[in-house]
């Protein structure tokens, strides 16, 4: 590579890094508090205040230690009384409202903004191993491919502006992968402690992490037996890592997951735990609304007296996560509900919700791999980076009691856009490959940039009108209560709207927000504005049913409805509806 070569690509690495900054601070400044950010607040001012783990710990604590610092430094007002000991009580959301109440409105934003900001780093972090890591692997221009997938990725942009940990996670996940790819190439005793602390942080960062245990050793395996595989003979040199520098890893990265708690809890028998999922307790549901009950059924097994080599917080959170996906919750997909969920739903996520220009650039990546043989990596190289994130693709799907956030398959991305990046060495010799790579970059930068900033509502082509979005999708794959400022704004723009009844769920009081004279609407059609969320006007429910025969005079966001109906609307609708009311309760008898 020349002067100016380097230069150059330095000046493009330098500039979708700052883009990358750029566009995670804009979000994360103009999107209001998110429903499950009010947990993780909770959990972050409680930490702050007590130094202990026993609220929120299904989720751990890495992000909650640097988030918590700016929380901190701003002096807010604090309220703990609805704090409770039982982990089923689940007191960050109670600790998280109260906090959010005692404080301005002004201050919240200037809190969560700060808090948000200050995670950027671990992102930018993930841009730039990601980045050497698809170098390394396929190339000098595969790297910067790897970028403007992972930069302009809407679930990444989205996610990255919150205080939750998936796209945090993913970027660890990152780092923790490279620098075990390092190990296995390279099998020394540096390598195998940098390794060994990057694999203990992963489940310190998100709980779903405590696979990379079992993964490693699974790599490590596939790793080793290539030694029975014929190889060119230059390779015959290869130093296969060994056992023991394995178990050394896996001994630092249990070390180091304790060490993030403090070692509190480490090492406590397993008899002295009370759980509340039925794997733990071995005990039934008893009513239908799930009431957990402490229990353990290993309390007198010889089992019982094994001390746990794990924070006592950490096995609690993995049985209040088991719990939740035993009894279910409510989830949604292509217009039907159920109280668990399915085994495809995040492949559908990734269908309509990632860029048809990754997808294309994905297929496109398929096809050179078979065809195209010199684009690939040794195959024991691509596994590296194949194995984790279908494995954890596959993990979390396997969790069907209940399927709702996008953001939980975050951290396979990162690896199936290293693998995509392949097609970066087309630009050294085939014209027709590159030209086609470039068109598809294009035009995935092109649909993400268009939807900026409601990131988080992204729909691919395939969904053409924003009013088709909750046919397929809810929840947070449209509104997760993040668009409460734009309602803010929008209703101080437009005079007209008043008084305007309002459902949506803000996280925060829309009263504190300027939004005055607001009501619910009721369930019969009446004349006047109306604000609707597209959870609560596609809910189970069906109580705004009415409110879809109407054509909205106005969209926040993708995920606000505005409506404004006249008195002869009104007659209509309730002419409409009525009878069909009628009909209905007819049938039930």
């Amino acid at each position: 590579m020349t002067f100016d070569e380097s230069r150059v690509r330095i000046c493009i690495l330098c500039s979708l890094l700052f883009i990358q900054t750029l566009f995670l601070i804009l979000l994360s400044y103009q999107t209001s508090l998110n429903r499950t950010e009010v947990g993780h607040v909770g959990a972050a001012v409680y930490f702050n205040r007590t130094l202990r783990y026993d609220v929120f710990h299904v989720n751990p604590p890495l992000t909650r230690y640097i988030v918590g610092l700016p929380i901190f430094l701003t002096k807010p007002d604090y309220d703990w009384r609805s704090y409770s000991p039982q982990p089923e009580d689940r007191s960050e959301w109670s600790i998280g409202y109260a906090f959010i109440k005692v404080n301005t409105s002004e201050k919240i934003h200037w809190c969560v903004f700060l808090a948000r900001c200050s995670l950027i780093p671990v992102i930018l972090l993930g841009s730039w191993f990601g980045y050497k890591f698809a170098l390394e692997l396929y190339g000098k221009n595969a790297g910067l491919i790897f970028l403007m997938l992972w930069i302009f990725s809407p679930l990444v942009l989205a996610w990255g502006a919150t205080i939750c940990p998936d796209v945090c996670a993913a970027s660890l996940g990152i780092i923790g992968i490279y620098t075990f790819w390092h190990w296995l190439k390279k099998p020394t005793c540096k390598a195998a402690i940098i390794a060994g602390i990057c694999l203990g942080i992963l489940p310190l960062a998100k709980i779903t992490w405590v696979i990379a245990f079992p993964l490693w050793m699974l790599i490590w395996l596939f790793w080793i037996l290539t030694v029975f595989i014929p190889r060119k003979k230059s390779d015959k040199k290869i130093i296969l890592p060994g056992c023991k520098q394995l178990l050394a890893i896996l001994f630092i990265g249990l070390y180091t997951l304790n060490m993030g708690y403090v070692f509190d809890g480490t090492l406590r028998p397993l008899n002295e735990y009370k759980f509340i999922s039925h794997t733990l307790t071995g005990t039934k549901f008893q009513n239908s609304d799930y009431t957990p009950t402490s229990h353990n059924r290993f309390e007198r097994s010889i089992l019982g007296n094994v001390p746990i080599p794990l924070p006592a917080e950490f096995v609690q959170g993995i049985d209040t996560q088991k719990f939740d996906f035993e009894h279910g919750m409510e989830s949604y997909i292509r217009g039907q509900y159920s109280q668990h969920g399915w085994w495809y739903y995040y492949v559908y996520i990734i269908l309509i919700k990632e860029p048809l220009g990754n997808l294309c650039l994905g297929l496109l990546a398929l096809i050179t791999t078979i065809f195209i043989r010199k684009y690939n990596a040794s195959w024991r190289d691509e596994m590296i980076i194949i194995l984790p994130g279908l494995l954890f693709f596959i993990f979390v799907s396997s969790q069907t009691g209940f399927s709702l956030h996008p953001r939980y398959i975050v951290p396979a991305l990162p690896f199936a856009y290293i693998w995509i990046a392949k097609l970066g060495q087309s630009f050294f010799d085939k014209r027709i490959v590159s030209v086609a790579v470039t068109l598809l970059l294009v035009w995935m930068i092109g649909s993400s940039f268009y939807h900026f900033p409601h990131s988080m509502s992204y729909f691919n082509e395939l969904i053409s009108d924003a009013k088709n979005l909750p046919k397929h999708l809810l929840g947070s794959n449209i509104d997760w209560g993040q668009n409460s400022y734009f309602l803010q704004k929008w209703y101080h723009k437009h005079h007209e709207a008043r008084p305007i009844k309002i459902d949506y769920s803000s996280a925060e009081s829309l009263d504190r927000l300027g939004i005055k004279e607001n009501t619910r609407p009721t369930g019969k059609p009446e004349s006047g504005w109306f604000a609707i969320g597209v959870n609560e006007l596609y809910a189970q429910s069906k109580q705004y049913e009415y409110f879809k025969r109407l054509d909205p005079v106005d969209m926040i966001g993708c995920s606000i409805y505005i409506y404004h109906i006249t008195s002869s609307d009104a007659n209509r609708l309730r002419h409409e509806t009525m009878p069909q009311k009628a009909e209905s309760e007819v049938s039930d008898r």
